[in-house]
């Protein structure tokens, strides 16, 4: 019993990683209609933010919030030079084409300015434990978990309650009538695309520190994100933290119970089913003409 229990925990812990992770992912898509193949790029350059501020002596803490600035910033400049002139409304496969190229450019800067050999990131909470009721969970593990659901909960929150958040949902519901009732939709998809790049590189910041950073660490992130996505369904936000916990909960046991060689494969036997008998996800809704 106390195995399983322990299991439970380690998978709501990691699932609270991804679904920060994958609702930044499914935020981009709702909203702008864009298959965002950068996600990961930008998961890693929040990882390599942190790593810079903590080489020249700035505290974690302070280094987090740096690095998630950071990351808003370039997603802020590439929105506005890349994807509003040229991706907006364009389908989803010029999407996947240029966001794969760019990337490919923005690992190949990490490449260049931090080099190819991986890199430790230290956390104030890394070397401790935390025991609750005979369970034992890492410091910077429970640190991810109570910022992931401050996060969300907060997001949520700003979603539903603030003007900003209702126009989002309006935007993403239907631009032209959005359009059309007075919402500002440039600057509204301007605001998602830097949330959803943010929420990545906030995602990275948090996980460097049980991990390694290198440039193209935010490879098995965007698997794993497009895996939650499509078990949750695309677009939802609801069903991108439900999939992130369902995937997390999934891999620990599987690892625990079964394999942990098996354990990538279980995400896409996961994602094969969905499409065999939910095509939508779990919280998805049948997407209409958006243009």
């Amino acid at each position: 019993m106390d195995l399983l229990l322990q299991t439970l925990v380690n998978g709501l812990v990691v699932g609270s990683g991804y679904a920060v992770i994958a609702v930044g992912l499914t935020l981009v898509f709702g909203i702008l209609g864009i298959v965002n193949f950068a996600h990961g790029a930008f998961y890693a350059l929040g990882a390599y933010a942190v790593f810079l501020a903590l080489s020249v002596g700035v505290p974690y803490l302070v280094a987090l919030p740096i690095a998630v600035a950071v990351v808003v910033a370039v997603g802020f400049l590439i929105e506005l030079s890349i994807v509003r002139r040229s991706l907006y409304g364009v389908g989803n496969h010029g999407s996947l084409i240029v966001t794969f190229a760019l990337a490919q450019v923005l690992m190949a800067l990490m490449l260049l300015i931090a080099g190819p050999d991986p890199h430790p990131v230290r956390s104030p909470f890394g070397q401790s434990n935390l025991e609750v009721f005979g369970l034992m969970v890492a410091g910077q593990r429970v640190f991810i978990l109570l910022v992931s659901v401050a996060v969300l909960s907060a997001f949520g929150l700003w979603l539903q309650r603030s003007v900003r958040g209702q126009q989002i949902t309006a935007v993403a519901q239907n631009p032209r009538g959005a359009l059309y009732s007075g919402i500002n939709v440039p600057m509204i998809r301007t605001i998602s695309f830097m949330l959803g790049v943010g929420a990545a590189g906030l995602a990275g910041g948090l996980l460097a520190p049980i991990t390694t950073v290198f440039p193209t660490m935010g490879n098995g992130s965007l698997i794993t994100s497009f895996i939650v996505v499509i078990l949750g369904g695309m677009g939802s936000i609801s069903g991108a933290m439900l999939g992130a916990l369902l995937i997390g909960l999934a891999n620990a046991l599987f690892e625990t119970y079964v394999s942990v060689q098996w354990t990538p494969a279980l995400g896409w036997v996961l994602v094969i089913a969905i499409l065999l008998f939910a095509p939508q996800g779990l919280r998805g809704k049948a997407q209409l003409d958006r243009y």
